[in-house]
């Protein structure tokens, strides 16, 4: 599920973090960093698990609607096409998310407010009254409303945003990247399978972190030095603090990862400069990776193999 471009995300905020306090323990750093590596787990289910939460308070709502004094005949005779949404009843019975939901010990009972809130925010949307009203029925128009509904409309929803930013802090990086794999989700899931996502796709990918996170840290003085003999008259203590992890993340992986090629280290960490640091961090932290790559390649100090080679 995780891709390196996630991966990459989630070190910097926890080397920046391990600057800030200087945490000699880096064991304890790793343990920190692999727990917050599955809240974005726990972030994935969650939102699969609001669809199914939606779906039986609207169950409620009607029931209760029913009970009024003066029940309308909407009231009494409610359209019942989102409760037997064939999407969502998928997602109630597969036993591998229901089970991860346990595990994780993930719950909206605490807030029903929130539920409350995106339902009625839902019914109100021409997508759900077109839905409700339409005749066709069937597995394919149900997924289909259902990837329109969370991709249009709840993902954007400022009451989910808000609960969520409260869950967590990281969240709010991680939200686009996992609503893209919920979409990804619905899409391929089928009457037959709901198509899950694992954390990470195999050990390579753990390892990519763990070692990038690990190197970044233990090697932060010895790489500031050479960033240092790189700025010319710019002192050290000058150069914004989130461009200088940059750069020593882009030369762990120059000088300690073979199998990643050195264009994509370095225009990986020119693309995160655009996200995270000043205006003109790209063309800085560019300039000086390059005379960076240069020296420490005649030096023979990159060593690039497989389909990370060099030349």
């Amino acid at each position: 599920m995780l891709n390196r471009r996630h991966l990459r995300i989630r070190v910097l905020q926890f080397v920046y973090s391990w600057n800030k306090s200087k945490d000699t323990d880096i064991v304890k750093v790793e343990k920190q960093f692999l727990k917050s590596i599955e809240k974005v787990e726990e972030l994935y289910i969650l939102l699969l698990l609001i669809l199914i939460e939606v779906r039986d308070f609207a169950e409620d709502f009607q029931e209760d609607a029913k009970k009024k004094n003066l029940p309308s005949d909407e009231d009494l005779n409610p359209k019942t096409k989102f409760l037997n949404n064939l999407f969502i009843q998928k997602l109630k019975d597969d036993t591998s998310l229901m089970s991860k939901a346990n595990d994780l010990k993930l719950s909206f009972s605490d807030s029903r407010s929130l539920i409350k809130a995106i339902y009625l925010e839902i019914i109100k949307t021409p997508l759900y009254e077109n839905y409700i009203s339409e005749e066709e029925n069937g597995f394919d128009v149900d997924k289909k409303f259902i990837l329109k509904l969370f991709s249009k409309h709840i993902i954007d929803m400022a009451t989910l945003q808000d609960f969520l930013n409260e869950q967590d802090i990281y969240w709010d990086d991680d939200l686009p990247f996992v609503s893209s794999m919920i979409v990804k989700t619905i899409k391929e899931s089928s009457d037959s399978n709901i198509f899950l996502f694992d954390l990470f796709n195999n050990k390579e990918e753990k390892d990519f972190a763990l070692n990038l996170l690990r190197f970044s840290i233990i090697h932060s003085d010895e790489y500031t030095e050479l960033i240092s003999s790189k700025t010319k008259n710019w002192e050290i203590d000058r150069v914004a603090l989130m461009d200088l992890i940059l750069m020593q993340m882009a030369i762990t992986e120059l000088l300690k990862m073979p199998q990643i090629p050195v264009k994509v280290s370095i225009n990986e960490y020119l693309e995160l400069a655009k996200y995270y640091s000043t205006p003109n961090s790209k063309n800085f932290v560019n300039g000086i990776l390059d005379n960076l790559y240069i020296e420490l390649k005649r030096k023979g100090l990159i060593t690039k193999t497989g389909r990370g080679l060099i030349e």
